[in-house]
């Protein structure tokens, strides 16, 4: 069953289906469309950049190149 609490407080997400703005959810709060996959993906995403931001800092190149393709792989 789909939970109507927020997996990332903080991430804002848009519906596909409907088009409405709202805070990171499994299913939409306007249409009940399903955004489990959606969410993942924003939370993986979110997660990435955090890694990618370290990596930069600490000046690892191969972490910087990995996550770099992963993030182009993950958006298409």
């Amino acid at each position: 069953m789909h939970t109507e609490m927020p997996c990332d407080a903080g991430a804002i997400i848009k519906c596909p289906v409907c088009r409405a703005t709202q805070a990171a959810r499994q299913v939409c709060r306007r249409c009940s469309a399903d955004l489990a996959l959606l969410v993942r993906v924003n939370n993986s995403s979110l997660a990435a950049r955090r890694r990618l931001a370290e990596a930069v800092a600490a000046g690892d190149d191969v972490a910087q190149a990995r996550l770099r393709r992963y993030l182009r792989w993950l958006h298409g």
